[in-house]
Formats: C-alpha cells, sequence, structure tokens
C-alpha cells in the first residue's frame, strides 16, 4: 500500500565531512545536529506504473545522478521484502534544495520510512536510521528529533554506525535563523566534495584527529544545558571543517561574500549581548544557532545583512513521521 512520511532536515554543530571506503555511506568522523521543524520534506512511495519514472519532485521526473541515487535507494528498500513490485517515490520540499540545507537527509529519511510502511515492514528507529544513512549520511540523523549524535561505528558492515537522540538535549528550547545567501545548487556537490578534501587537503588528518575531543566537549555543553560552550564548539568546529575545504587541491570553496558579512554581523550581535552562534555546511547558507527567545531579533538583523537573499526561521524539531501509512517503526 502507498505510505507517506514527513522528515526534517538537521544541521549539524560538529560536522560530519568525509566518508570511510565502501558502498555504505560510512562516515569518517561522529557528528551532532539538530533537527529542525520547518524544514521538512514529505515522500510518498507506492508501487511504480511501468514506464513510469521513479522519482518526481513537484511533479516532474528527476533525472541525472539524483534519479539514479534514488533508484538504487529503493532498490535498497525491495532487498527486505523479496517479489515486491518496484518502488516510485515523489516528494515534496518545502525548503532550497542542494544549496547546504541537508535536503538529501530529509528527502531520504522520509522515502525510508515510507518505503518500509508501503512493502509492510517493521524497523525499530536505529535500524531506520542505518537504512536512511544509506541514502544520504546525515539522513541517519534526521530518523530523531532535537539534538542528535550519529556514531561513526567501526564495523565494514555499518551495524554500528547509526543515530540517537542525544542524553540532555530534551526540553532546551533551541532554534536556528537560516540566513540563505544562494537560492540555487551549490557548484560542488558535498559526496564530491569529500571525495576531493580526503585525498587532497594536508589537513584531513588533522580534522578527523580533532573530532572525538569537540564531539566530547559538545555533548557535557548539552548535558548542562550551557549554550555558550555549544556555540563556542560549533563555530571552531565549523572553521576547521571549511579550513581543511580550503586547503584541498583545488581548494573547495562554499563562502560568499555574504557569508562572511552574515558572520561578522553574529559576531556583532553577540558582543551587543543577544546569545548566538554561527556556523555553515557546505554551502555558502550561514546559521545562527539560539534559542527561541532570540531568534525574531536575531533573524531581523540578518535580514537587513547585503548579500542575504531571505532568513528562514527554525525550532528545534520532530524525528520523521507518517502521514499516510502504518508507522514501521516498533
Amino acid at each position: 500500500m502507498p505510505a507517506t512520511a514527513c522528515a526534517r532536515a538537521n544541521v549539524a554543530l560538529v560536522k560530519y565531512w568525509g566518508k570511510r571506503p565502501g558502498p555504505l555511506n560510512l562516515p569518517a568522523v561522529g557528528s551532532l545536529s539538530l533537527t529542525l521543524a520547518g524544514l521538512e520534506a514529505t515522500a510518498s512511495v507506492g508501487p511504480r506504473a511501468a514506464g513510469a519514472p521513479a522519482f518526481m519532485s513537484a511533479g516532474q521526473a528527476v533525472e541525472g545522478t539524483a534519479a539514479r541515487r534514488m533508484e538504487a535507494f529503493l532498490e535498497r528498500l525491495r532487498e527486505f521484502a523479496p517479489g515486491a513490485p518496484p518502488l516510485a517515490v515523489e516528494v515534496g520540499i518545502g525548503f532550497p534544495v542542494g544549496a547546504g540545507l541537508a535536503s538529501s537527509a530529509a528527502i531520504f529519511c522520509a522515502t525510508a520510512a515510507a518505503g518500509l510502511s508501503a512493502l509492510g515492514l517493521s524497523r525499530d528507529r536505529r535500524e531506520l536510521s542505518r537504512l536512511a544513512r544509506q541514502g544520504s549520511g546525515s539522513a541517519a540523523r534526521s530518523v530523531f528529533g532535537g539534538l542528535v549524535e550519529w556514531h561513526r561505528g567501526r564495523r565494514p558492515d555499518g551495524e554500528d554506525s547509526f543515530a540517537e537522540p542525544l542524553a540532555g538535549g530534551d526540553n532546551w528550547p533551541l532554534a536556528m535563523a537560516v540566513a540563505v545567501i544562494e537560492h540555487g545548487p551549490k557548484a560542488i556537490p558535498s559526496r564530491d566534495a569529500m571525495e576531493h578534501v580526503a585525498q587532497t587537503s594536508p589537513f584531513f588528518e588533522a580534522w578527523i584527529a580533532g573530532q572525538d575531543a569537540d564531539l566530547a566537549a559538545a555533548r557535557q555543553a548539552v548535558g548542562a544545558h550551557d549554550l555558550t560552550a555549544l556555540g563556542t564548539i560549533a563555530e571552531q568546529n565549523c572553521l576547521r571543517m571549511h579550513a581543511t575545504c580550503f586547503a584541498a587541491r583545488p581548494p573547495v570553496m562554499y563562502w560568499r561574500p555574504g557569508s562572511l558579512a552574515v558572520i561578522d554581523e553574529i559576531r556583532r550581535l553577540r558582543a551587543e549581548g543577544v546569545a548566538a552562534w554561527f556556523t555553515m555546511d557546505a554551502g555558502p547558507q550561514v546559521k545562527a544557532l539560539c534559542l527561541e527567545n532570540d531568534l525574531e531579533v536575531i533573524a531581523t538583523r540578518l535580514a537587513t545583512v547585503p548579500g542575504v537573499q531571505a532568513v528562514l526561521r527554525a525550532r528545534s524539531g520532530a524525528g520523521v513521521e507518517m502521514i499516510e501509512g502504518a508507522p514501521p517503526w516498533s
């Protein structure tokens, strides 16, 4: 039976950047993220009609690399239900795609949940996280709401690489103002950039070596609900990731003049006593981590920065949810 699920993008505060070898999207480092309400994608999965495309978005067939990637993921789902018909998915996305806002995380997380439901399969959320990871690495984190840690794992089969809610992250009204610098897709897809940086950046090994310390400090900050400590770690980890990219040959540079202007404005806000800290992923958009009570003040200020095309307001959000069909998680 067709099924529909909704999942939300997440923004890493301690970054996922770099993969281990192999086809399972196994991360080179652990990561820690915040799932965001308002940055949502839906996925409706059902049998694929003869001659119909496997992947639709906004009523149009998706083609090229994105289509092949999704078709491979749908075939992976079918492996759990021998004899099931070919699957098709139609997605709806309520925020910019391919611009460094984790749209693929929301899409593949929703597709994994809807696909399992359509096939009549039951998996717990940890298993769903492992499965979603194989479509898009950070989709592992969108299975859960709030603050989430994705474990790197050590096993080559990926069984110990999954996400779970972070203890101490409950009842903490976090939010993000997202300054959109560019609406279009980024020039270098994250997957390609990760591989290039790992192969050519002299800083990559140092990036890997420093991640465990950042994760430990971030866990402690979450447990204490210490936003200053968590925001400081987020900024430092973001800068280390991008420094690693800058040092690649040739460099991978997602930053734009507007990105730097937003970072300067966030630092000015903090100097004025407004609790805000920046982070950036593989794209030019800048996110300001804050408490819900400060979100409107921060968003209003960032909207005045030259180069900012829009500011999205997002609060801590829930994990993946079913809209139609039985939840596949037990």
